[in-house]
């Protein structure tokens, strides 16, 4: 049965446009981590950095324009938007299966006290760092190795490789109604734990999340989707 998400629609369509009008044609990764620290981020160390950039973009160019506001928490998770709708930010990379999500327990608490849950994300390609010259710099601009990374080395774990850039080609918009709804996509296998029954290198559990298979979303779930 198709689903009736007409105002849902509406914010998401003028939320991915706001956002299309910001979106460079490529971000290059050093000049997006100088951005984040000039301008207050507290996560331009991260080495994540395209997801941050992303969020703190609509933060700073898209939210002045459309409205709204940080979304709420639960827990250590803050969805990041909210208008008259909770959105969260995803950015998500050409030939990836899958885009993890937040915390299974905020999201079932974030639909159930929200009447639904959106989440904006943009897709694109990135390019990684060739010969480690971009991990140095971001070393040295963050003062040195961090413990994080001395920890890395001491058990041997390999590093992951940097992204140096990152080129949008399209804005996705989707929307789950319901808890109950997703339940079914866990059992119509787009949607699917992520982590459960992990631990943390100090032997803590992880908490679980979701992740979704973004070519596998049903039509009645996308609100918005235009290729850049």
């Amino acid at each position: 049965m198709t689903k009736n998400f007409k105002t849902q629609t509406n914010e998401a369509t003028a939320l991915s446009g706001a956002v299309e009008k910001v979106l460079p044609t490529v971000i290059d990764g050093r000049f997006a981590i100088e951005v984040l620290r000039s301008e207050g981020s507290s996560n331009w160390r991260q080495m994540e950095w395209i997801g941050f950039w992303f969020e703190h973009i609509v933060e700073t160019q898209v939210v002045p324009v459309t409205g709204g506001s940080r979304g709420p928490t639960y827990g250590r998770t803050e969805f990041d938007f909210k208008r008259n709708f909770v959105w969260d930010l995803k950015v998500h990379l050409d030939g990836s299966d899958w885009l993890i999500l937040n915390d299974q327990e905020a999201v079932h608490s974030c639909l159930d006290d929200h009447a639904g849950l959106g989440y904006l994300i943009v897709e694109g390609t990135a390019d990684f760092d060739p010969d480690g010259s971009f991990k140095a710099w971001h070393d040295q601009l963050k003062g040195g190795t961090s413990s994080y990374e001395k920890n890395r080395l001491s058990r041997g774990a390999p590093s992951r490789r940097r992204k140096t850039s990152f080129a949008p080609n399209r804005i996705l918009a989707i929307w789950i109604p319901s808890s109950a709804d997703a339940s079914k996509a866990v059992k119509d296998g787009w949607l699917k734990g992520f982590q459960e029954g992990m631990r943390n290198s100090n032997g803590n559990l992880r908490r679980a999340k979701f992740q979704i298979k973004v070519s596998q979303i049903p039509p009645d779930f996308i609100l918005f989707d235009k290729h850049l």
